[in-house]
């Protein structure tokens, strides 16, 4: 089994409002680490699964985590997975539930919706528990389940920034979740590597262009794909890259227009 000892900006146990995304990378990077991965392309479910124990910003607390059995709604539909904290179970556990793979989800689906409850179970579950743990004796608050669903989408909506009616605050934990499973599955660094051992395999011309204000932290140095090669390779090399790290095209590209190395409003082929 795993412990993870981590740490982040934070005000009461809750992280900070405007989390950045180079702090949550860091987060990411140190779980890697934690669980031997740092330089490995891949996480794996099992890598997930072992993890029972977190210490964040000094809080222990438990963490149960269920990948075996389908995960449902209040209604009764199946959906990928779960974050929980539900205090009359356990004021020191959070739990995450992710439905395994079958003919609708894959498992690069289910890894990525077990990375992104870990998220919640990183950055939520320390603020739910010690608001829990100092209420007054005299107060007796609401002691129902605080839940996070993952639901499924035809459009891989789930892995694009969170947008519509939800309240700001859950829309916050939900971005930060999505950058925390982005950046612990597909790091900066490992893809980069990997599109430079790719690329000659596919002809796939890019070249690299100085620039005063880099939009990459890489530097002065940013990734150029000519008009040639963007139009005919997109997906296929995003198809190429993503079983390096056990995730689907879909999450390469998200994650290469998030790192600045594929403009935003690309569109596979």
């Amino acid at each position: 089994m795993t412990a993870l000892n981590l740490s982040y900006r934070q005000i009461r146990h809750e992280p900070f409002k405007f989390t950045r995304n180079t702090e949550i990378a860091a987060v990411a990077a140190e779980v890697r680490k934690q669980l031997g991965a740092a330089n490995r392309l891949a996480i794996t479910l099992d890598d997930l699964k072992a993890i029972d124990k977190l210490s964040v910003n000094g809080l222990s607390y438990d963490l149960w985590v269920d990948m075996d059995r389908p995960v449902h709604d209040d209604d009764g539909n199946e959906i990928l997975g779960v974050f929980e904290f539900a205090p009359l179970s356990s004021t020191e556990a959070v739990s995450i539930s992710v439905s395994p793979a079958n003919t609708q989800v894959g498992p690069q689906l289910v890894l990525s919706t077990a990375a992104h409850e870990l998220g919640h179970a990183i950055y939520d579950g320390p603020g739910l528990i010690a608001g829990y743990r100092t209420r007054s004796l005299f107060d007796h608050g609401d002691s129902r389940p605080v839940q996070a669903f993952r639901l499924a989408t035809d459009a891989q909506d789930h892995l694009h920034r969170q947008a519509g009616t939800m309240p700001e605050h859950i829309l916050r934990s939900e971005r930060r979740a999505n950058e925390f499973m982005g950046s612990l599955l597909v790091p900066r660094d490992l893809l980069w590597q990997v599109i430079q051992e790719e690329a000659p395999k596919y002809a796939l011309e890019i070249r690299y262009e100085d620039t005063l204000f880099a939009a990459s932290p890489d530097g002065n140095k940013e990734l150029v794909w000519t008009e040639a090669t963007y139009d005919i390779d997109t997906w296929t090399f995003t198809r190429a890259l993503a079983p390096h790290f056990g995730v689907n095209p879909a999450f390469i590209e998200i994650r290469m227009k998030r790192y600045g190395i594929m403009p935003s409003d690309t569109r596979p082929n």
